[in-house]
């Protein structure tokens, strides 16, 4: 009766040792999705870093327009858009009116569509009075 147990035992420990299907399945999915997390990586670093040299193009068109807007005469009011590539740009200056300190602000707004969906930069400054008697002509 011994022999017949130590028997019974050896083969269970046998099957105890194997891994079952279910087993294997569930380690191939996870593993799968580890896989998969790591590809994504390369690429949204690559999506990201597209987005950042976007956002840096149209920091520089905002400036630039602002730039424009600030050596326009005060007495003047300008509200336009242009198109610079894949970007828009709308730009608005006010006539200056001493009374009221809103009037000195020239806005300045970029938008884009890019990797990142519909994406917008909005500048504002404020605008001298003579800033536009102190440049050369």
């Amino acid at each position: 009766m011994k022999k017949n147990l130590f028997a019974l035992l050896r083969v269970r420990r046998r099957f105890n040792q194997a891994f079952s299907l279910p087993e294997t399945v569930i380690g191939l999915l996870i593993l799968s999705i580890a896989l998969l997390a790591i590809a994504a990586v390369p690429i949204m670093s690559s999506k990201l870093a597209v987005h950042a040299t976007q956002r840096d193009q149209a920091m520089f068109l905002a400036v630039r327009t602002l730039d424009f807007l600030e050596a326009q005469p005060y007495t003047s009011s300008i509200a336009s858009q242009d198109f610079v590539d894949e970007f828009t740009i709308t730009y608005r200056k006010p006539v200056f009116v001493e009374s009221s300190p809103d009037n000195h602000v020239g806005r300045a707004t970029v938008t884009w569509r890019g990797v990142a969906g519909q994406s917008s930069l909005t500048l504002e400054r404020l605008l001298s009075k003579f800033s536009s008697s102190t440049r050369e002509e």
